[in-house]
């Protein structure tokens, strides 16, 4: 539930955004229209402050395990100095086995902090801690903003089930057109995703043409299922050029548009 509160909350903060004045009235009414579209009770407060409550809890165990593993990194570099001092093999092998498991669980613990629960693309945490400070870019790239087409209708039309495989299937798509080193996908909200590019891949390969390449096809898909023999669908996109400093509301305010424009076009 955690997830689809913090949905609701963007996709209310984004169709507000626009109005000079929004008074608590408005913003009750539009967080339950948007609540009730994503079918999540927010009536039943206690079950809310639970599921926050939890996810506040994950957050936390993550935080402390991953602080456990570095204290225990640490450790380990110290033995490690000795053994090496005392030319100990098998200590030097006991540690190296130790250090190995460590990272095995130091890569799990930032997937569960970093990965979106839904399609495992990574979510805006991930993307705040690794792109910004201060709500500026750190380095120069490229931003693709993404916007599924008619998802509305397709959740309408068959449920949000199907809706979820929709989005998971995106990403897979995404990632496997896309895999490059320094191309990263990302779900920013509800079927909004962005896919940063930055490093070599910038003048490797030609990203707006491999971009249209991938819209195409993935337009002529068809997605099948126990309820469906087909389904096709498809998505518009904008891209913006990014460099150190530029504050990421201006670049995905711009990326907007040209999605905005992209999906007109294609009608």
């Amino acid at each position: 539930m955690s997830e689809k509160l913090k949905e609701v909350t963007y996709l209310t903060v984004k169709d507000l955004k626009n109005n000079e004045i929004v008074l608590p009235g408005d913003y009750s009414k539009k967080f339950a229209e948007f609540a009730k579209e994503l079918k999540v009770d927010i009536e039943n407060k206690q079950a809310v402050l639970d599921e926050l409550h939890y996810d506040n809890s994950r957050v936390e165990k993550i935080v402390k395990s991953t602080h456990e593993n570095l204290d225990s990194i640490k450790n380990s570099t110290a033995q490690a100095k000795v053994a090496i001092e005392n030319k100990d093999k098998k200590a030097l092998d006991s540690i190296t086995s130790e250090l190995s498991e460590m990272q095995k669980q130091i890569q799990f613990l930032q997937k569960e902090l970093f990965s979106d629960s839904l399609t495992s693309a990574y979510n805006r945490k991930w993307f705040m801690d690794s792109f910004l400070e201060n709500e500026s870019f750190k380095e120069e790239g490229k931003l693709c903003f993404i916007d599924l087409n008619k998802f509305k209708s397709i959740n309408d039309t068959y449920g949000h089930l199907l809706g979820d495989q929709v989005l998971k299937y995106l990403v897979r798509f995404l990632s496997k057109e896309l895999d490059y080193e320094g191309a990263d996908v990302v779900r920013y909200a509800g079927d909004e995703f962005m896919v940063l590019f930055t490093g070599e891949i910038l003048n490797s390969i030609d990203i707006e043409n491999t971009m249209l390449e991938t819209q195409v096809k993935l337009s002529k898909q068809k997605l099948k299922s126990a309820k469906i023999e087909s389904l096709q669908f498809s998505f518009s996109y904008g891209i913006v050029d990014f460099k150190e400093g530029d504050k990421i509301e201006n670049i995905l305010e711009k990326a907007d548009e040209l999605m905005y424009e992209n999906k007109m076009k294609n009608r």
